[in-house]
């Protein structure tokens, strides 16, 4: 991509996320995000479809470069230092976001970004077992990472809508508690 299209797509991503951190992101058009992003239609639909496709790809990638930091490469030496490591920064990642994830999380007619956080952690499980990092006692891999996304998910969403201040390291305790012994302890 070259430098242009680069700064192009910077001001369409920082707008997306601020206007869906004030209203319904199913509700956003491409012209009122290209408008806040001082850049016309055209170059909007050089990036994205929709308002909504970006808003889940810019946040997709905040996330898979995460996974990349921490989980990237072979099979990490402690991998309940890696999970740890992860699972705190999708929580910085929550928190940053969390007018976006609200909004969504709430809205009955777009289960987008929740359904896009699953398959973050999806990939996420599936990539440590199949790695061999981890193992599932069962035979399914996508059975057991589908299990720990849809658990994962859920209790993000009600991390993110308690009072503040919410507690990374109070989640993660009570996360390790719910998780399945096979995987790795993330208390910090």
């Amino acid at each position: 991509m070259d430098a242009r299209a680069r700064r192009s797509l910077e001001r369409l991503s920082t707008a997306v996320l601020d206007l869906a951190g004030r209203k319904a992101p199913e509700t956003l058009s491409v012209s009122e995000v290209a408008r806040v992003a001082g850049v016309h239609r055209s170059t909007f639909y050089e990036h994205s479809d929709s308002p909504s496709e970006l808003l889940r790809t810019v946040l997709r990638t905040e996330l898979d470069a995460v996974r990349e930091r921490h989980l990237g490469g072979q099979a990490p030496p402690d991998v309940a230092l890696q999970v740890h490591q992860t699972t705190l920064e999708v929580l910085e990642h929550l928190e940053r976001h969390r007018a976006v994830y609200l909004r969504s999380f709430a809205s009955p007619s777009d289960a987008s970004l929740r359904t896009m956080l699953g398959e973050h952690v999806r990939a996420s499980v599936l990539l440590l077992l199949e790695r061999g990092a981890v193992t599932s006692p069962v035979g399914d891999r996508a059975l057991a990472a589908q299990y720990l996304a849809e658990g994962a998910v859920g209790a993000l969403s009600v991390w993110l809508a308690g009072p503040a201040p919410r507690s990374a390291e109070a989640f993660l305790a009570d996360y390790a508690r719910l998780v399945p012994p096979w995987w790795p302890s993330i208390e910090g």
